[in-house]
């Protein structure tokens, strides 16, 4: 059972999910990333202590995660202001944007999606149903 995060951390969830996927032992994933003792592993996917930005390669490679992800979904979390200035801004997103991307990111844990026409189909019913529940509260509220 995980125990709760001491904060909802982007990075965090993405690095639990990435274990999960993995099917590893905390203590192989610590020793292939070189870190001297597994314990460091739980304290970051539970929020307690931030991942190392110069550590997310190794432990990407470890977990069969997608690194450029993880630093990405990092950098954005712990530096945001030199994630801004790294990416322009990523190339005019609004805050919401970014954070469907992060939600995006954290969920498939480095896999990918494959964005099949029936996929694309179903987040566009998705995001009309999000619209039409809001729409219908400002009617009523």
């Amino acid at each position: 059972m995980t125990k709760p995060r001491k904060t909802p951390s982007p990075t965090a969830i993405f690095l639990d999910h990435a274990i999960s996927a993995s099917g590893r032992k905390q203590k192989h994933i610590a020793e292939d990333a070189g870190f001297p003792k597994p314990n460091v592993i739980s304290m970051m996917k539970l929020g307690a202590t931030k991942v190392p930005i110069d550590r997310i390669p190794a432990l990407a490679e470890a977990l069969g995660a997608d690194a450029d992800e993880f630093l990405d979904l990092a950098l954005r979390e712990y530096h945001p202001e030199i994630y801004d200035v790294l990416t322009d801004g990523e190339l005019g997103l609004s805050d919401d944007e970014l954070m469907l991307v992060t939600i995006f990111r954290t969920a498939f844990a480095g896999s990918t999606l494959p964005m099949t026409q029936d996929v694309s189909e179903l987040i566009a019913k998705i995001f009309r149903l999000i619209w039409l529940v809001q729409f219908e509260a400002a009617a009523n509220g």
